[in-house]
């Protein structure tokens, strides 16, 4: 890879002598050759611009110096891009990039002042053998292209191969992938009160690497929004899409569209819509040996709007729910306990004091499947993370449903042992599920 740099200021790229990119141009893996645009005038003031036509504040660099130098700069040999930047370019992005690697030649020409006459560009787009690039770093503007020239520069160089010591490092980097880097951390392991995550001083590389994309796509979500817009939901996996719920976007099953959601504590106006969730979910999750007339007594006894009131009122209970549109899709009950008190129907010897108990999470069909029920249930256990008593969360789900059970063993909670579970005078074994905090 060739990179010739054109701008009335050469010595400006004397930092790419340093770091890796001055041993890449030492080994000569990289070739970078500043050039005086200077050079090319005649004149004894070596005068490289003029005034603009139709008049305006400003200089505008001359079509004829430019084009001198870019007919002996250009080598049309292979792949050759002329790269322009402007603040009126592209905004230049690592797809952008990845392509620029794949050049013999790249040629900047830095502009200075109002720019460079329009026809330089115009006239080399023509000319076979050269792509012609304007691109932009950024909504700002700079004195002159040449600080955007060392970015370009940096991006593409380090893409090449054997420049990085580690090839790992440009997989795991922001915007990969269209994420943004998950947040690193080195010694010491507590600073000003601050400490590294535990997860990742565990060794367990699974879950480290979970950890970071989940991190990356929270990031992603919070920060660059355009690229969650930008990218394919069908490419996700699922648990990709369950840490982007959290933060907003949902697609359907088979739906390449993303959607808003909302997952937010519930409030006592959220009662009917949780009520009808609530009837309409509940029978999913039944064995298929209870009768419908012992689930709809269940859900008129225990799922009311009354009783999903009191659930509201009460300081013990935490209620999330999920919002698409205005309508309430998920929802999702934890009731913390204290020392000494447990849910009266799980054994209380196969789980720790002070249990917090996951009671349920229910969504509605059409978004099953969409990340919701994992996003919506690690919201709820991080919305109840602050008031638990103790130091682990319980579950209990049939034992007949098998779906449920991987979808918790996935979420990190393991059997811990079974109890029996009424519905509608119905008797019920379930499995008995924890994790920890």
């Amino acid at each position: 890879m060739r990179f010739d740099l054109v701008s009335i200021f050469p010595e400006f790229f004397g930092v790419l002598d340093l770091s890796l990119m001055g041993k890449a141009k030492e080994s000569g893996a990289l070739q970078i050759q500043a050039h005086d645009l200077r050079d090319w005038t005649e004149d004894r003031h070596r005068t490289v611009d003029d005034t603009p036509y139709g008049g305006g504040a400003g200089m505008v660099m001359r079509a004829d110096i430019w084009g001198k130098a870019l007919d002996d700069v250009l080598k049309p040999a292979g792949r050759v891009v002329l790269a322009v930047p402007t603040p009126s370019g592209t905004p230049l992005t690592q797809h952008h990039v990845r392509s620029l690697a794949r050049a013999d030649q790249i040629v900047v020409a830095c502009g200075r002042y109002e720019g460079i006459d329009q026809r330089v560009m115009d006239h080399y787009r023509g000319v076979e053998g050269v792509e012609v690039f304007e691109y932009s770093i950024g909504d700002y503007v700079l004195n002159g292209g040449e600080v955007a020239a060392i970015v370009l520069v940096e991006a593409v160089a380090r893409l090449l191969d054997g420049f990085m010591g580690n090839p790992e490092s440009l997989t795991e980097e922001s915007f990969e992938g269209d994420v943004v880097e998950y947040p690193a951390y080195t010694r010491p392991q507590v600073w000003r009160g601050l400490e590294v995550p535990q997860v990742l001083m565990g060794g367990n590389h699974a879950q480290i690497d979970a950890w970071r994309r989940s991190r990356s796509l929270e990031k992603t979500a919070l920060v660059r929004a355009d690229l969650i817009n930008r990218t394919n939901p069908l490419t996700l996996s699922t648990l990709d899409r369950e840490v982007l719920t959290r933060f907003g976007w949902i697609a359907r099953r088979d739906s390449a569209r993303w959607e808003k959601v909302r997952i937010r504590r519930a409030t006592l106006n959220d009662a009917v819509q949780i009520a009808q969730v609530a009837a309409e979910t509940f029978p999913d999750a039944c064995p298929y040996y209870v009768p419908v007339e012992a689930q709809k007594e269940h859900i008129e006894r225990w799922l009311s709007v009354e009783e999903i009131t009191k659930w509201l009122q009460s300081p013990d209970h935490r209620v999330m729910v999920a919002e698409i549109e205005g309508r309430i899709v998920a929802y999702t009950l934890v009731i913390l306990y204290s020392e000494g008190d447990y849910p009266g129907d799980v054994p209380a010897e196969v789980i720790a004091p002070a249990p917090t108990y996951l009671s349920k999470v229910y969504t509605l069909s059409a978004w099953r499947g969409t990340g919701l029920s994992g996003g919506i249930l690690e919201a709820a256990i991080e919305d109840a993370k602050p008031f638990a008593k103790g130091s682990q969360v319980v579950l209990g789900t049939a034992v007949q449903n098998k779906r449920a059970r991987r979808f918790y063993r996935r979420h990190g909670f393991e059997t811990a042992g079974r109890r029996v579970f009424m519905v509608g005078g119905i008797r019920n074994e379930d499995v008995v599920m924890t994790r920890e905090l």
